[in-house]
């Protein structure tokens, strides 16, 4: 969901299925009495209010001896009737909570329906939401805690219907719908019509959507070199037909590249369906993004839609554990548009935003420091935490992984490993261990369960060993809140005046000490030159010592406006600094350099590399 408010890769990748049998994937069936197992959505709408009615039957399954009871939720609706079977049932309805009286009890593995029949009117709130706008539209939205707010439903996230749903939505005959899955047609009755669509494949109650409204229509398609081919169906406004074909040119595309990535599209059909006014910015029901009006009338917003396409593989087909796992949905979903304006515009676009949302986490980090584990609920879907950091959760993965290859063999893994059902933090911990050949548990303590991020100070110095460098580097964190050390891998980028290198420091304490034998005089430094890790930083260099007796400068002044030397044999002098940039030389027996600006300087003769601190 996205909240209102030259990728690495170029060749396709083939995935196999792979079992991961010592995972308990489905462990969320024996959670609660009940399994649910399908959903049959009756609704009729007038349209011309927030009064919707209808019946749904929800086909159960016991997980349990002796079950006498089930609940289901509904939220400020009424509830007219309730059937078991067939067989009318005594209910309590307090609250949310519909707890039915099962007439006959129900042994283990046995399955069993309920038939709930409703009606009311809605809070116009989440849930169920109508408006006379430009058109009168009226659509679901269930994220996240929302569902039972126009259906009656086992309204859990971990709970999906294994058969998924079916849907008969009625409205007047003005009017068009669209809904979750496949759509089988409508029929026409007394200046009604209802239309019908049914989806086949596990889903989480929050992801079942249907809108209505004066749409206007037409399909892409999506065709695979292997496979079959996918529709991709259009909802929008009449007027909106000048915007919708440059604003939906780029969506075959964004198949094909999360295709590429992540393996074939998931379910039977794609789509969206444009409403406005709308809470979000865009919302990744099961087969069919509902998005923002403005993202195609005011510039296509293709990161967007974007976003919304990834979630059909990370957050529909592969579903966070629990809310408090949102980053799981989010973080994949931010990361992958970033992913998708690389492989548009190039690698620097990729960095560029990347960075600045290290920076958004940053500054909300800064402003209100929380784990993205488990969130405070009013910010689930805050920006800086479930979506920025998240999305950086994976691209460290990603780095951790050593190469590209080996994240996407890593992802294709999680992928078969939880389709169509649900996944944690910790599944993905555990099966980063087993996949990648070590213990992740400090990189998802740190970074998921904890708070904050590291404050690095580098202090650099060079020295030089005929006919090598050595270069010398302490690593402390600074941070006040989180743990005292992140024991990421830090890069740190060397630069020479021909080139450079990075090396990457194994942190496992602060401060920390390093030292490397180099080929060539070290320029300057870089922390995390290739933008892999969450963190800030401060550097302090060039302080040089001497590897052997050298030869002092005679006359040097340590504290003045200038920086003056005088040498009793002509020798070549270098000005550095305190971020180890030159910044001027000379070949003499005297030097009198006046900085440009107050600060600390470093002095070097010749290949003595003895350190002189100057303050102006």
């Amino acid at each position: 969901m996205t909240v209102f408010l030259i990728f690495l890769i170029t060749q396709n990748f083939n995935f196999e299925y792979r079992e991961v049998p010592d995972f308990n994937v489905a462990l969320e069936d024996s959670l609660h009495s009940f399994d649910v197992r399908h959903y049959l959505i009756n609704v009729e709408s007038p349209m011309t209010s927030r009064y919707i009615s209808g019946c749904v039957t929800v086909a159960c399954r016991s997980n349990q001896a002796n079950l006498l009871q089930v609940d289901l939720q509904l939220d400020g609706l009424n509830v007219d009737s309730v059937r078991v079977d067939g067989v009318t049932a005594t209910y309590t309805y307090a609250l949310d909570t519909i707890r039915v009286n099962l007439p006959t009890p129900m042994n283990q593995g046995d399955s069993f329906a309920v038939m709930v029949g409703y009606s009311g009117t809605a809070s116009g709130q989440l849930g169920y939401l109508w408006y006379q706008s430009v058109h009168t539209i009226a659509y679901s939205l269930g994220c996240p805690y929302s569902t039972k707010c126009w259906m009656p439903c086992y309204d859990n996230l971990l709970d999906k219907a294994d058969n998924g749903c079916e849907m008969y939505i009625t409205v007047p005959d003005s009017f068009t719908v669209c809904a979750t899955g496949a759509y089988l047609g409508k029929t026409v009755n007394q200046g009604k019509a209802t239309y019908h669509w049914k989806h086949g494949y596990p889903i989480s109650p929050y992801l079942i959507h249907f809108a209505a409204s004066i749409f206007r229509t037409y399909s892409d398609w999506y065709r695979p070199a292997t496979g079959d081919s996918v529709e991709i169906k259009y909802f929008f406004w009449p007027r909106d037909t000048i915007y919708a074909p440059g604003a939906f040119s780029l969506t075959t595309d964004m198949m094909a590249f999360f295709d590429s990535l992540y393996g074939p599209f998931p379910f039977e059909r794609y789509g969206m369906d444009v409403l406005y006014p709308f809470y979000y910015g865009g919302m990744e029901h099961q087969t069919t993004s509902s998005i923002i009006r403005s993202w195609i009338t005011s510039g296509p917003d293709y990161y967007g839609m974007a976003h919304e396409m990834s979630h059909q593989w990370w957050g529909d087909m592969v579903t966070c554990y629990g809310w408090r796992d949102v980053w799981l949905n989010e973080g994949f979903g931010t990361y992958c548009d970033a992913l998708y304006q690389g492989h548009r515009e190039g690698q620097t676009a990729f960095l560029n935003t990347m960075v600045v949302r290290r920076g958004n986490y940053l500054s909300a980090e800064d402003a209100n420091p929380h784990s993205i584990y488990d969130p405070p609920e009013n910010l689930l879907y805050e920006w800086g935490h479930s979506y920025c950091k998240g999305s950086w959760i994976l691209h460290m993965i990603r780095f951790l992984s050593g190469s590209d290859s080996t994240w996407l063999h890593l992802m294709s893994v999680y992928r078969d490993s939880f389709a169509y059902k649900n996944a944690s933090s910790d599944d993905l911990n555990r099966l980063m261990n087993r996949e990648l050949g070590a213990d992740y548990g400090w990189f998802f303590q740190e970074w998921v369960y904890l708070l904050g991020y590291p404050r690095y100070h580098v202090t650099w110095n060079k020295i030089f060993e005929t006919p090598d460098w050595r270069l010398v580097l302490d690593v402390g964190q600074t941070q006040t809140i989180g743990p005292p050390v992140f024991h990421m891998p830090l890069p740190i980028g060397v630069n020479y005046s021909g080139g450079d290198t990075i090396l990457t420091l194994g942190i496992s304490q602060s401060p920390q000490h390093f030292e490397y034998l180099l080929p060539q005089e070290p320029m300057t430094i870089t922390v995390d030159p290739e933008k892999w890790v969450i963190q800030r930083n401060t550097v302090t260099g060039v302080g040089e010592g001497s590897a052997g007796t050298g030869i002092r400068p005679e006359g040097l002044s340590t504290l003045g406006r200038a920086i003056r030397i005088r040498l009793q044999t002509e020798r070549l002098i270098k000005v550095f600094d305190a971020l180890g940039r030159e910044v001027f030389r000379t070949v003499g027996q005297k030097m009198d350099f006046r900085p440009a600006s107050a600060g600390i300087y470093y002095v070097l003769v010749d290949q003595d590399p003895r350190k002189y601190v100057i303050v102006k």
